[in-house]
């Protein structure tokens, strides 16, 4: 991100890369929406670029910063549209190995979390962030993101023991 700052599109095109997968999976999970989560990826990248002098090395990683400018997209949109997301239509699986009745289940189930529970739930499971990168990208404390998260989860094994 230094690079970036120095005005390398080289660099920006390595972070783009090294990142684009990860990133669309998680505003595709957050929004269920592929046309959504399209304008969301875009909008965040700009954002980035835009933001680059903002960034601080030494801060936190650029993965939090990347995922939290990601996480207000989501939300800004959100309060934009006021609709509820779809919960059938996803592209990208959560779980590759599993029957799709199970992927169905899980999406479900991710669907009916809380979105402060599904971003932890999210970021902590499926991206392996730790405590402290979701305490980061979610701007709350490390506490809190490990409470999040925890709670997260026992909803999830709750809600997918009663599909």
């Amino acid at each position: 991100m230094d690079q970036v700052q120095q005005g390398s599109a080289d660099a920006f095109a390595t972070l783009f890369g090294r990142h684009r997968a990860p990133l669309y999976g998680y505003l595709l999970r957050m929004t269920r929406r592929a046309e959504v989560a399209d304008d969301l990826f875009q909008e965040t990248f700009l954002s980035v670029h835009r933001a680059r002098a903002t960034w601080v090395s030494g801060g936190g990683t650029f993965r939090s910063w990347l995922y939290r400018i990601a996480t207000n997209a989501v939300r800004d949109g959100g309060r934009r549209t006021q609709r509820r997301p779809e919960v059938f239509g996803l592209e990208v699986e959560l779980v590759s190995n599993d029957a799709p009745a199970d992927r169905i289940a899980l999406e479900r189930a991710l669907g009916a979390l809380p979105e402060n529970l599904r971003d932890a739930f999210l970021l902590g499971t499926v991206y392996g962030f730790d405590h402290n990168e979701i305490a980061s990208t979610l701007e709350i404390s490390t506490d809190n993101a490990r409470a999040r998260l925890s709670r997260a989860r026992s909803r999830m094994r709750e809600l997918l023991e009663t599909s």
